[in-house]
């Protein structure tokens, strides 16, 4: 019987981050856009970083958050080109979105605002994202 194959989460780190945020700005409308591509190692196929970029702005532009972070990913063992492809676009972006889904919460409400909960995200009904081999 084959080893089963294990993706391992090995942490993620937030890279940039740019709030701007007008005096007395305490709640609004916003929209949500969230960027993830895949970073596969040349040297080894099996690792690979997987970068988000997640904005926020309000609907008047006077609110603009972005938050850029890399998550840190091993697939342990042989696996089939879909099983790769499953763990690269649905399983660690599913694994690191609701992380940054509480930091982006946290930030805005130890800003002074309400809360801002963006809404979870189905990855596996999205289109697949970009990756590129480094």
């Amino acid at each position: 019987m084959a080893e089963q194959a294990a993706l391992l989460f090995k942490g993620y780190e937030i890279t940039k981050v740019i709030f701007d945020k007008p005096k007395g700005f305490i709640e609004g409308q916003f929209s949500v856009n969230v960027q993830h591509i895949n970073h596969i190692l040349k040297e080894n196929q099996n690792i690979f970083d997987a970068e988000f970029i997640v904005s926020v702005v309000s609907e008047d532009k006077s609110f603009n958050l972005q938050i850029q972070a890399l998550a840190f990913f091993e697939i342990n063992g042989d696996v089939s080109e879909g099983v790769r492809e499953n763990y690269l676009n649905i399983s660690s972006p599913s694994i690191v979105y609701p992380y940054l889904r509480a930091y982006i919460t946290n930030l805005v409400i130890q800003s002074g605002m309400k809360p801002i909960i963006i809404p979870p995200i189905n990855f596996g009904a999205k289109p697949k994202e970009s990756t590129e081999v480094q």
